[in-house]
């Protein structure tokens, strides 16, 4: 049986979050590739999708909205880790004003007020020369929430800048993740749930890299989706993954985790047409389609 696919990228992260393109580099970058449907999910925030939109539309591209959400297992003790959610939206609400009104998309504003005083209280803990070399003038205090630098703007202005004070931060960033009980304590299934409220789909994200394999299989169970293949999977992994969503009945991703500091590397078969009608919430174009290619065959960009 021929299964078909479509050419898509539905997880990578722009300056609102951790990686390094705006988002018109990152809608310009997937429109060179040919990609018909893509996503900007960074992390626990949703500030790229207007934009991102707007700029895929003048590609001929169609946008989900789409987030990379932070829960936590074990969270407030030493096993602590955090397990992410790709949260799909249909396409209609890139644009129409629906999307600023959900839960997520206000837990992001408040993150975003968080980060921006937890960066500024850092800075007033450094010595004025230290100070002043990463935040001349304080004029980072004049910038607005949403608009304030996110953790890889502020890493690479510290790396260029500061560079012995880079392991110092580090240190504080995972401070500010696994002290934000306001946010991050949600376990896994509370984030489905409000995603689920929000009206989006649930994926989770690079199910590989989670150290209690025990309770990530209780979590795929109860998840809508997963992401069976990013830039970090092998090619066997992928597939073992594959075969476990296929076998349970879940909707299944392969995208990139593109984040602009490595090579890219293209997402080897796209996304099956089934899932991406269900995250599109409409029709699939029949001009869309294409055969499935192995993962193995993973090409690297242009």
């Amino acid at each position: 049986m021929t299964h078909m696919f479509v050419a898509t990228d539905l997880h990578g992260h722009t300056h609102f979050s951790d990686g390094r393109a705006t988002p018109e580099e990152f809608v310009a970058f997937r429109a060179q590739l040919g990609m018909k449907v893509i996503s900007v999910s960074d992390h626990d925030v949703l500030t790229a999708v207007r934009p991102v939109a707007r700029a895929a539309a003048e590609h001929g591209m169609r946008v989900l909205p789409a987030m990379e959400a932070t829960s936590f297992i074990h969270f407030g003790t030493p096993d602590a880790e955090q397990v992410h959610l790709l949260a799909y939206w249909p396409a209609r609400m890139a644009l129409d004003g629906s999307l600023e009104k959900t839960v997520l998309f206000r837990r992001g504003q408040r993150l975003q007020e968080l980060w921006r005083g937890f960066v500024l209280e850092w800075l007033d803990t450094l010595a004025a020369t230290d100070r002043d070399a990463l935040n001349p003038g304080r004029l980072m205090e004049r910038v607005a929430v949403e608009h304030f630098p996110a953790l890889q703007t502020m890493i690479d202005r510290i790396a260029s800048r500061r560079r012995e004070l880079f392991d110092a931060f580090r240190k504080e960033h995972i401070r500010f993740w696994e002290a934000g009980t306001e946010l991050f304590s949600w376990s896994p299934e509370e984030l489905m749930d409000v995603i689920r409220a929000d009206g989006a789909v649930d994926v989770v994200a690079h199910p590989v890299r989670y150290r209690d394999k025990e309770r990530l299989e209780q979590v795929i169970q109860r998840a809508q989706g997963v992401e069976v293949y990013t830039s970090r999977h092998k090619a066997e992994v992928a597939q073992r993954f594959r075969a476990q969503a296929t076998e349970l009945g879940k909707l299944w991703t392969a995208s990139s985790d593109d984040h602009q500091n490595a090579r890219y590397i293209r997402p080897p078969c796209g996304t099956p047409v089934a899932t991406l009608a269900r995250l599109l919430d409409e029709e699939v174009p029949a001009e869309w389609a294409h055969a499935e290619q192995v993962f193995a065959e993973a090409a690297a960009s242009p």
